[in-house]
């Protein structure tokens, strides 16, 4: 509470926290811009067999004539013989001189300038594989940035974790561009994701801990929504830019000019109080208040602050004095271990983190599957991203009327029942199956934003960007897996990919049922305000909110640590 009292003297949401949250926003928008740019850089147009000297090959005696049937007005169309080995096409006909393996390139459908890095580098065929490793190789560094920005967050600051890695992002970006080989591109595709994964995390953490509670849910959905209108300019960029080239140099411009405002944005007061000297907050206070424009003199700055550690102290005394309190701090070391140690905090990281991996499996399998939805891919990707915004207007008002873990559930059940649907029609109408899938991909998406939104309430704050990125990275494993769920499907069977989705959504909907309900509460500062959320969980029995257990001795709580 000692937060919440300081930044009602200085500005509770006055003119720098707008200023942050918009800065957080813009930054969500860039991160919507490299959230599935594997996709775009790595599209692989209709095409076919481009035997090299395939004249010298005869067929009972008469030169060969490679069919190529492919119409190229309709761009879902393929060439008769699109993805043939030249090993099936020699076995195909029977050839009257000993089969060799041909020498073989691959002739694309490149009449609109289309290029991609799949075009460039031939990733198809045999080397189809690489693919979806590459996709993987983005999710890779997602995962590494993610649990290393939460070691780097917590410990030397919000603000000289965010300008650095931004700056990292724009230049992986650029050096994109230039690489000659392969290995460059997946050498830099990871760094994009490293650098997306450390803004990600650190951006939802500074917009909860500078913005008040009342402000708080109605901020993270935007916040949501921007990284949407960032996924669905790709789109639109894919279209103006056919080469992957020139569409990276202008993703690049694009990012570095909604990335400015990250370099003015303070550190956060929660973290300075826990972290930095009284002098440094006093600062920081200070500039805040003329930023709002408050009057305050630096006695006035001075006196809240005293007065803050003085209430600090003496809530420190009071609960030295409670055996609850500090049986639920000695076992508190501000590290990873704590996420393993503590049995609350293990089964919040085991049920958020699954909840994570079923929502980051859904959402990206879905994004990486849309070329194959039998409608335009511009069209695909960019439904795709839009399909985002509603939802997020959806989660907010469900949230707000119901509770996250309500709104959770219900979500989950329907997109799982949607996406089992789309399995089926697709065969009987190619549009109904679109539709469905697109339905399906607008309840996974309020999953998605749920969990992103919602797992910074359940740890304190000295732990919390730790909690944040490991759940993040659990999260990512969805992610990682979803390009070779999609490969599958294209290679095995076309359903595979929406009825994985639907058990595990199916799955994420039980998990999230036991969390707490965090909707409307502060952000805990300490342990033992994390541990006593546990107040607020949904009984099984009639799912309403067992708010008769705030009453609970908390010495039972505690025992259930």
């Amino acid at each position: 509470m000692m937060y919440e009292k300081l930044m009602k003297h200085v500005g509770e949401f006055g003119s720098c926290q707008k200023f942050i949250a918009v800065a957080t926003c813009m930054g969500y928008y860039v991160i919507g811009l490299f959230l599935l740019y594997s996709v775009f850089i790595l599209y692989t147009p209709p095409h076919q067999c481009s035997f090299g000297g395939a004249n010298n090959f005869t067929s009972n005696g008469s030169i060969l004539e490679i069919e190529s049937n492919f119409d190229s007005s309709n761009e879902n169309k393929t060439f008769s013989n699109s993805n043939l080995h030249c090993d099936d096409f020699v076995k195909k006909h029977d050839y009257n001189q000993p089969q060799e393996r041909c020498r073989v390139t691959w002739k694309y459908n490149t009449e609109k300038g289309i290029t991609s890095v799949a075009t460039e580098f031939g990733l198809v065929c045999e080397r189809a594989w690489m693919k979806p490793l590459i996709q993987s190789i983005q999710i890779g560094g997602v995962m590494a940035g993610s649990l290393l920005g939460g070691i780097i967050s917590d410990r030397i600051g919000r603000r000289r974790t965010i300008i650095p890695v931004a700056i990292i992002l724009v230049i992986s970006d650029f050096l994109l561009v230039i690489m000659p080989s392969i290995y460059g591109i997946q050498t830099f595709i990871f760094f994009l994701g490293f650098a997306s994964a450390i803004l990600s995390t650190t951006y939802v953490v500074i917009l909860h801990e500078y913005t008040p509670a009342h402000e708080l849910m109605l901020l993270a959905f935007f916040q949501m929504s921007c990284c949407s209108f960032g996924y669905a300019t790709m789109s639109l960029l894919q279209f103006l830019f056919p080469n992957w080239r020139h569409m990276t140099i202008a993703t690049g411009v694009l990012a570095s000019l909604m990335l400015l405002p990250t370099l003015f944005v303070s550190e956060t007061v929660r973290w300075s109080l826990e972290n930095q000297s009284t002098k440094k907050t006093f600062q920081l206070l200070k500039k805040i208040a003329e930023i709002n424009k408050v009057d305050l003199s630096d006695t006035q700055v001075m006196t809240m602050l005293i007065n803050a550690e003085e209430t600090k102290r003496n809530e420190s005394e009071k609960n030295e004095r409670n055996s609850n309190y500090l049986k639920i701090q000695s076992k508190f070391t501000d590290t990873y271990l704590d996420l393993i140690k503590v049995p609350i905090l293990r089964k919040r990281i085991l049920a958020l983190g699954f909840a994570w991996f079923a929502a980051c499996l859904a959402y990206y399998a879905f994004g990486f599957n849309t070329d194959n939805l039998g409608i335009s891919r511009y069209l695909g990707a960019c439904l795709s991203a839009l399909m985002e915004v509603p939802g997020d207007v959806i989660s907010f008002f469900m949230v707000r009327r119901i509770g996250k873990v309500k709104t959770f559930v219900t979500v989950s059940l329907s997109s799982g029942i949607l996406f089992l649907l789309t399995a089926g029609l697709q065969k009987v109408n190619v549009w109904a199956g679109a539709v469905s899938a697109m339905f399906g991909k607008l309840f996974s998406t309020i999953m998605y934003s749920l969990v992103l939104v919602s797992a910074a309430h359940f740890f304190p704050t000295s732990l919390r960007n730790q909690a944040f990125a490991v759940c993040y990275c659990i999260g990512r494993f969805g992610s990682l897996f979803s390009p070779f769920v999609v490969f599958l499907g294209e290679n095995v069977f076309e359903n595979f990919p929406f009825i994985l989705m639907s058990v595990m959504v199916f799955a994420a909907a039980i998990c999230f049922y036991l969390l707490p309900e965090t909707s409307g509460r502060p952000l805990p500062s300490t342990m033992h305000d994390a541990v006593m959320l546990e107040r607020y969980r949904l009984k099984f029995r009639c799912c309403k909110e067992n708010k008769t257990r705030a009453n609970v001795d908390e010495e039972t709580r505690v025992m259930e640590i």
